[in-house]
């Protein structure tokens, strides 16, 4: 079974129905995917235009910390929407509830466990970043308030993974779309309306967030009401079991991929104020980006799934490749707004002359970002709806350990330009070994069915 020569991609390519299936769900994610780095570029144009630059980094650091946890957990998102695709594929409604269960389970035990051993992340939290006594401060207080919101986020990752896993992308981008435009107007309300500065940033997320969960609960609700089940519900510990070792892989992954994003702040705040909040200014852009092309990885995770719950093969392998191909079109175009526009968006973000003049030695970096980093979103999409999730850990142990820890403290001479250096590095060699993960999966048989079977080339 061969994923990429001329023949097949021929014929997925040419697959109309494959295209549409892709930008149902596509589309409504890239809209609202889009809106949560929006939250991001408000939080840093309300403190960019604040007279001191320490509420910029402060606000940048602070989400960095939060969106931490949250991305810790991030299996509560993908692992859930994978194992929901399958089962949604083999025609399992009880499955369907099991994994929702104990996603959310799993998702309320770590926000409890966080908000118990809140005291001591805030010393982890200051030994960690050696900032100013300005920026330290700040942090804390927008750590403070905004850790309240993390039952309700982990909550609300677990159903947006669940809905993309049902087939269905239209309640997840109305709920990131109440959660993000909300969290934006709540920002201006608070910051310029009643002249709060990195608390009312984070109160305003708070707010968004629990909002959000009241509306995807509801639909949750609606939508189970469409698949019932005879049997009585049971909990399934060897389903618990699988979720917590697919979790241990992606938790690897996470904090991997999270010690990268953490030395980059860390790095700039030894540089200082300036230098960290240019950072986190090339930060935001990235995650624009980043949520832009998941709204293609988004589609690939749920139809993957949903093959390889039907054992089909030829729907598998063009799920991949339209895909792919409309992640790397949509990246070349990405690449294109930033070359005519970067320094328009950073005068959007920032007033600061010395921030704005600082940033132009990096404007390349933001400009090439997408075409560099498609490949292993793209992939990761593929890894998740097979839940292969050993594969990306292992992709980004790679391009850890080989890419980025090697070159950074190699042009650590560099500054700040051998940081980025070395994060250029990383994100090459994760799309390279996901691509060579990919192929040695494949050849080994290991995109099987829930019940072990192994796809069968239908094509």
């Amino acid at each position: 079974m061969k994923l990429w020569t001329y023949k097949t991609l021929k014929q997925d390519l040419t697959r109309r129905n494959q295209h549409s299936a892709i930008w149902r769900i596509a589309l409504p994610m890239l809209l609202s995917n889009m809106t949560v780095p929006l939250v991001g570029l408000v939080d840093s144009a309300v403190m960019g235009h604040l007279p001191e630059p320490f509420y910029l980094a402060a606000v940048g650091l602070g989400a960095a910390l939060f969106t931490f946890i949250v991305w810790t957990m991030g299996f509560l998102r993908m692992i859930t929407t994978g194992l929901v695709a399958q089962a949604y594929g083999a025609g399992d409604h009880v499955a369907i509830r099991q994994w929702l269960f104990l996603s959310s389970l799993l998702g309320l035990s770590v926000a409890l466990l966080t908000l118990l051993l809140n005291p001591w992340l805030i010393e982890l939290i200051l030994w960690w970043i050696e900032g100013s006594p300005e920026v330290e401060s700040s942090v804390l207080t927008y750590w403070n308030t905004r850790i309240w919101g993390l039952p309700f986020s982990l909550l609300n990752a677990v159903m947006i993974g669940w809905f993309l896993g049902m087939q269905t992308a239209r309640i997840p981008f109305w709920m990131l779309l109440i959660i993000n435009l909300l969290n934006v107007v709540l920002d201006l309300y608070f910051v310029l309306g009643l002249g709060m500065t990195v608390e009312g940033v984070a109160l305003a997320s708070v707010i968004a967030e629990a909002i959000g969960f009241a509306f995807g609960a509801y639909h949750v609700v609606r939508l189970l009401a469409k698949y019932p089940v005879a049997e009585k519900f049971k909990l399934a510990w060897h389903k618990l079991k699988r979720l917590l070792s697919l979790n241990g892989d992606l938790l690897i992954r996470t904090l991997a991929l999270e010690l990268v994003f953490f030395t980059i702040h860390a790095r700039g705040a030894e540089l200082g104020d300036e230098v960290m909040a240019i950072n986190a200014i090339l930060l935001n852009f990235l995650l624009l980006i980043a949520n832009g092309l998941d709204g293609f990885a988004n589609a690939v995770e749920a139809l993957v799934g949903k093959a390889i719950g039907r054992n089909n093969w030829r729907d598998f392998r063009s799920s991949v490749n339209v895909g792919g191909l409309w992640s790397l079109l949509v990246s070349v175009l990405f690449a294109l707004v930033f070359w005519l526009f970067i320094e328009e968006f950073i005068g959007l973000i920032t007033t600061i002359d010395s921030v704005v003049e600082a940033s132009e030695p990096y404007h390349l970096y933001i400009i090439f970002m997408a075409l560099v980093s498609v490949w292993s979103f793209w992939l990761d999409g593929v890894f998740i709806g097979a839940s292969q999730i050993s594969a990306m850990r292992n992709s980004m142990l790679i391009a850890v350990i080989v890419g980025f820890v090697p070159l950074y403290f190699l042009t650590k001479s560099f500054g700040n330009h051998g940081l980025w250096w070395a994060f250029y590095a990383f994100m090459l060699l994760r799309a390279l070994s996901s691509v060579l993960f990919l192929k040695i999966g494949i050849r080994a048989g290991a995109y099987i069915t829930l019940d072990s079977e192994p796809l069968q080339d239908r094509s």
